[in-house]
């Protein structure tokens, strides 16, 4: 907008420019999440937290076998999935009970409702943070890139994640310091922690921000470090011990492996104590590998024509989660730019923006750096419909080249009603395993497990019981197997469980629509079925392409 315009005029063109970004971003992502979950495109995690939340309105909070699935216990103990594991063993996210309501009311619709609304809520409030030090133009450019920001738009078009709700609160505990309202402050600083057993650290981010930025409010700058800092270190090794040992038999080995050893266990306090004592180890991992350090933040600032990598309050206030992110490893790439992780550090990498401008404000009024400016958030937009993150632009973006892999829309469309045709068939309450894509659509449970890797679980009296269902989308693994491994061996396992099966008779068809079976303990399969089910088979072996 035209800087030399009239006051009143560019303060509306400004507002109405950050009502338009946040509706467009807000009808966009509801769209693709109802589109995600229509044509199963929505996968484990979306599950795990329906399940969660569903079982907590039955009076079981917290309690997964879909979660249980990933435990220490599963994963290396080889124990079954148990119905009454409490995830908050995994991960302590007590904020989360707020949502209970919501998924009994909405079901699976609930959660992408409130995760897209949660985080363009978070970008109004970044604009209301913005216009307290900054001109309306700049407060609403500012706004857009956050509605532009590949690290933003990536992970809300995804799965379900708690750290949605980081960047709202976040925002709202820096206007609150601004205004000096003391309920704002009390509300986020208490609530922030208690996201996840993590989010802690970004308190010790903001505490060390106003020590060193506003050294007068000290008291305050420690009492928010000691409460962020103290929680994280509680619940790392008091509280979540008591529900599993996932925390320090799991996820610490599995992500701070290089600094342990030969450990097969260590707490958080140990895995910090290790770490300080191998600095050549600590740089290493900062910086290495190098470019993927340095796409992650030339993507992560790019929507704000990288001004964070100069702004000395971005770096205080993201310091701590991006060093976080830079020190692990994991099964999944902590700094990948579509994955939930983005949100600990987004909060910070903006609201620090926001303070930088307040002393370049003259920059701005360069119609050439406005230009690159603009062009930037274009650019960040454009990498994000390329990347098609969490496949939830498929209907336009092919998910391999070569080999082509491509399903046109109303084929994705068709897919997923036949998918909701052959599951109806599942009672209501039932145990059931099921593949990926399905389990969204079947979590609303107390027993569900993944297939093929679980066929059983055990019960609450701790005894060992056979599923009384199975569902499979053979169709999706042996469409996504012919250019992905992962997918082509879950194909052939779970082919090869559903023969046996089939062969003695331990489970029948019940249902078969589009490629998608699905499986009753102890009943009949009809012969038409079973020559169907052949004829598909048949047809697959040609449709994956050997490792």
């Amino acid at each position: 907008m035209p800087i030399d315009m009239p006051p009143d005029k560019r303060t509306r063109q400004a507002q109405r420019l950050v009502w338009i970004a946040a509706g467009v971003f807000l009808v966009v992502g509801l769209l693709l999440q109802w589109w995600r979950l229509s044509v199963l495109t929505a996968s484990y995690d979306q599950g795990i937290f329906l399940q969660v939340l569903h079982n907590g309105w039955r009076g079981h909070p917290f309690e997964s076998t879909l979660s249980s699935q990933l435990s220490t216990n599963v994963v290396h103990g080889d124990e079954l999935p148990a119905v009454g594991y409490h995830r908050l063993g995994q991960h302590f996210t007590p904020v989360l009970a707020l949502w209970i309501p919501l998924v009994a009311l909405l079901g699976p619709w609930a959660l992408p409702l409130v995760q897209v609304s949660l985080v363009c809520g978070a970008g109004l409030l970044l604009h209301r943070l913005a216009l307290l030090r900054l001109e309306p133009a700049l407060a609403a450019l500012i706004t857009c890139s956050f509605y532009g920001a590949n690290a933003v738009i990536g992970p809300t078009w995804g799965n379900f994640t708690d750290l949605c709700q980081l960047p709202l609160l976040f925002f709202l505990l820096l206007l609150g310091l601004e205004r000096r309202c003391r309920w704002q402050i009390l509300l986020a600083a208490a609530a922030l922690p208690l996201v996840r057993e993590d989010t802690g650290v970004l308190l010790v981010g903001v505490g060390i921000w106003l020590a060193v930025r506003q050294r007068q409010r000290w008291p305050l700058a420690l009492a928010l470090a000691a409460w962020g800092g103290g929680w994280v270190v509680l619940v790392t090794n008091v509280l979540m011990p008591l529900f599993s040992e996932d925390t320090s038999r799991r996820f610490m080995v599995e992500n701070f492996g290089q600094y342990i050893g030969d450990r097969d266990q260590a707490s958080s306090l140990q895995v910090l104590l290790l770490v300080l004592r191998q600095p050549l180890i600590l740089l290493r991992e900062l910086v290495s590998p190098p470019l993927d350090t340095l796409r992650y933040l030339l993507v992560q600032t790019l929507p704000l024509a990288l001004v964070p990598l100069v702004s000395i309050d971005a770096w205080l206030l993201m310091g701590l989660p991006l060093l976080g992110l830079l020190l692990a490893h994991g099964t999944n790439n902590p700094l990948s730019i579509n994955l939930r992780y983005t949100f600990l550090v987004v909060p910070g990498l903006f609201s620090g923006t926001v303070y930088w401008w307040q002393n370049h404000g003259g920059l701005f009024h360069r119609r050439r750096f406005r230009a690159v400016w603009i062009g930037a958030i274009g650019l960040s937009l454009l990498l994000t419909v390329v990347a098609n993150p969490n496949r939830s632009l498929s209907f336009l973006i092919p998910d391999s080249i070569q080999p082509w892999v491509h399903q046109a829309p109303w084929e994705k469309w068709s897919h997923g009603q036949a998918a909701r045709r052959a599951l109806a068939v599942i009672p209501a309450d039932a145990s059931v395993a099921a593949n990926t894509p399905l389990v969204p659509l079947l979590a609303r449970r107390e027993a569900l497990v993944r297939f093929p890797y679980a066929q059983a679980y055990r019960d609450r009296q701790g005894r060992e019981q056979p599923v009384e269902w199975i569902a499979v989308d053979l169709d999706w693994l042996q469409r996504y197997g012919a250019a992905f491994a992962g997918d082509r061996q879950q194909y052939r396992k779970a082919v090869k469980r559903v023969q046996q099966m089939l062969e003695k008779g331990t489970y029948g068809i019940r249902a078969l629509d589009d490629g998608v079976v699905v499986l009753e303990r102890g009943a009949p399969t009809r012969k038409g079925d079973s020559q169907d089910i052949k004829t598909f088979l048949r047809t697959g072996e040609s449709g994956t392409t050997p490792d």
